[in-house]
């Protein structure tokens, strides 16, 4: 026993994806997609945004591209059944290895490293692309919330199961002490648990309070699908055991749109609110990506995309949030634990019933135990979500729940904002969840070295004034080109569900502004591969105004590149430019390489250079499409380029402005102290404005006092004066 260090009951443990019964047969409708949901998390605001540093300058990459806070640089654990890193979208083979899935590993007694990580099941490589994914097997239209951060997949289960949670969970913990964290990994994302209540002494249950405690991770839990409608209590919880954990943040499944919540996705009961979800997230008919050969995969062939599936549950909901607490806390790495306990324990009271009517009761010192606080990250996501018109929203299905028990004032939490048994606090917002998480960064690190120097200041000092950094500005440039880049791999193999050949839907968008009259084009592929004797032919094709015509021309290649310089008419200004890829390719020794995935893979970048016509001042301002999301970027100027269009082109976007929040940073305590110093505010004010007439009207009070009191001193004590000149004298000799 003496080696035993935890111990908890065996258990079945599932995955949250959504079982028939529920309404979980396969999605045959492509045009839901996976980014619909990004915008719905206001995740694409948060990329599009423009970064206003701390001193008020624009924050440009090397190549004159606006900065954008995508998560790059944090990993995120997708601790689940691993991933099939093979896929185009975790870039964990060349040209692009390791700027995406930085270790694949399957758990077998030991760790083994392993491209494909995700054997059987499917579920784990369908969670990876929500959190991180970067779209490349669709030319970036289906990324996951935190585009550029890195992941790490530990495949703990098989089939509908796990079985290695504690071997995960202690990987992670030993890979993220601040002193062994090569991977920078800060958060753990688990779509899988299974029902029951809360135990602090349970293995999970410690093993996410030393994670989040020791070393700083948000450690994220799936609700669960159990449904409900509230008032299973005692020995009927519909709520994941381990989203129960307090320093755990429970996710909820909000229907696609996040508009209400779903049918499936488990109610806490009314009376415990420890048991209520944290936060909301999209959990219906999310496409993500989809590996080959395994159970999910096989019953979603039918959907006609063989990269992505679209499937739903409280595990698809949970990783939007282990995304965004990856991007969140990049920016944001100070992030710990909150000096706020749970709110959710209440002494035998309930916020739902009143005085005495709560069911649980045996933690009289909740308020006090360790075990009770948060995760700084979970209170900015419960103080930025939206609860507004969600309050009895429930998707239709779930005939146990009424849905109209919330009174409109609605249960107010100790955040202030509204919180029920449903749908936690509401639907997570990314854009405004940054803003307040950067806010408290730059309040603790005022000279931006990155050290903490100001530890005291809270996640409420900043709530206080946050919303100052989401802001909207006119920037001028002086330039008349604007570019777009983008990268992806073209894929095509024997697997369809017909049998016939099958080719990736490389499809992107590009806005042509008012003003545009040329348009260029580089298309580089790398179709030629010796490990596989892989050959190939693709070129790039473009529609300028999204009208079906093919208007690239020929095109001129030099090695890998092809060069496209299209004319560009005002009929084509203010409308989406569609660009797609095609060709043909061959594998022939792909079997030998790896005998599981030998499809043709050609990776690819495109850049697209737009040159305006700058009779006027442009502004480069437009909506992004529902179903997609592309920015445009300053470039550099072109040769006809002249000084007395510096200014003409302008960007109106909406920036994060941290010089606006770092105006109104105070000192902590600041105003007790103005109370107790104002006389010498106030004498230091009459220096500055009239600074020869004080230091006269000084002198004219100083002198005679000082008179005074050697006088005083003189005929209280003649032999200490003696003493003290004959001691003056005899240090001035020396």
């Amino acid at each position: 026993w003496e080696r035993v260090e935890y111990l908890e009951l065996d258990r079945i443990l599932d995955f949250f994806y959504l079982p028939s019964e529920w309404g979980g047969d396969p999605i045959t409708e492509p045009g839901i997609l996976m980014h619909e949901t990004t915008h719905v998390v206001k995740a694409t605001d948060t990329w599009d945004r423009v970064i206003i540093s701390p001193s008020g300058d624009i924050e440009y990459d090397s190549d004159l591209a606006f900065s954008e806070w995508d998560g790059d640089g944090t990993a995120i654990v997708d601790l689940d059944t691993g991933v099939d890193a093979g896929h185009p979208d975790f870039d964990y083979l060349e040209p692009w290895t390791g700027e995406k899935v930085i270790y694949s590993a399957k758990w077998d007694g030991i760790w083994t490293e392993t491209r494909n990580s995700d054997t059987s099941s499917g579920h784990g490589t369908h969670v990876g692309g929500t959190i991180a994914g970067n779209g490349d097997a669709s030319a970036g239209r289906r990324a996951g919330v935190a585009k550029g951060a890195q992941m790490v997949a530990l495949g703990t289960g098989d089939g509908a199961s796990i079985f290695a949670a504690e071997q995960g969970l202690e990987w992670t913990y030993s890979h993220s002490m601040p002193s062994q964290n090569q991977y920078h990994i800060r958060v753990v994302s688990n779509s899988w648990g299974t029902d029951g209540d809360y135990d602090p002494n349970g293995v999970i249950a410690q093993m996410t309070d030393m994670l989040t405690y020791d070393n700083g991770v948000a450690v994220i839990f799936a609700a669960s699908n159990s449904g409900g409608n509230g008032g299973e209590c005692s020995g009927g919880l519909k709520t994941n055991v381990y989203a129960n954990t307090p320093s755990a943040i429970s996710v909820a499944a909000l229907t696609h749109d996040g508009t209400a919540v779903t049918s499936f996705s488990s109610r806490g009961c009314m009376n415990q609110q420890h048991t209520w979800p944290d936060v909301g997230a999209p959990g219906r008919d999310i496409w993500a990506t989809a590996p080959r050969g395994t159970a999910i995969d096989a019953s979603t062939k039918l959907q006609g995309d063989l990269y992505y599936m679209a499937i739903s549950g409280t595990s698809m909901a949970t990783p939007h949030v282990g995304g965004m607490a990856g991007l969140i806390i990049d920016i944001a790495p100070s992030l710990g634990v909150a000096d706020y306990h749970r709110d959710d324990h209440d002494f035998g009271n309930s916020l739902v019933g009143g005085e005495g009517t709560a069911a649980y009761g045996q933690y009289e010192n909740w308020n006090e135990e360790n075990f009770t606080r948060v995760h700084e990250l979970e209170l900015i996501l419960e103080l930025t979500a939206n609860y507004e018109g969600m309050a009895n929203s429930c998707e239709d299905g779930n005939d146990d729940d009424a849905c109209s028990d919330i009174p409109e004032q609605c249960y107010i939490s100790e955040t202030g904002q509204c919180h029920d048994w449903r749908i936690g606090h509401g639907l997570t917002n990314v854009d405004a969840a940054v803003a307040l998480a950067r806010t408290l960064q730059l309040m603790r690190d005022q000279d931006g070295n990155g050290i903490v120097d100001h530890p005291e200041y809270t996640v409420w000092d900043a709530w206080e004034i946050y919303e100052a950094m989401l802001d909207e500005q006119t920037i001028e440039l002086d330039t008349d080109r604007v570019k777009h880049s983008w990268k992806g791999d073209w894929n095509h193999f024997n697997n369809g569900d017909s049998g016939s050949l099958y080719y990736t839907d490389d499809s992107h968008y590009v806005w042509i502004p008012n003003g545009t009259d040329r348009l260029e084009a580089m298309f580089t592929a790398t179709e030629f591969e010796l490990d596989s004797l892989q050959v190939g032919s693709i070129q790039l094709e473009i529609d300028l105004g999204d009208d079906g015509s093919n208007d690239q021309g020929q095109g001129n290649r030099i090695a890998d590149t092809w060069y496209y310089d299209l004319d560009v008419e005002p009929s084509q200004w203010g409308k989406w430019a569609s660009f797609d890829v095609s060709g043909q390719a061959m594998t022939f020794l792909g079997i030998v390489d790896d005998q599981e995935f030998f499809e043709s893979r050609i990776p690819y970048t495109v850049d697209v250079i737009l040159t305006l016509e700058l009779d006027s001042v442009i502004d480069i301002a437009f909506e992004q499409r529902l179903d997609f999301y592309s920015d445009l970027d300053p470039a550099t100027p072109s040769d006809d380029y002249d000084s007395s269009m510096d200014g003409m082109l302008v960007f109106t976007r909406n920036v994060y402005n941290q010089q606006a929040v770092v105006k109104l940073i105070t000192p902590k305590g600041s105003t007790d102290e103005s109370s107790t110093e104002g006389f010498f505010s106030s004498l230091g004010d009459m220096f500055a404005e009239h600074g020869l007439l004080m230091v006269l009207f000084s002198l004219f009070i100083l002198l005679p006092a000082i008179g005074l009191g050697y006088m005083i001193r003189s005929w209280e004590n003649p032999e200490d004066e003696k003493s003290y000149l004959l001691e003056a004298e005899l240090i001035d000799e020396d």
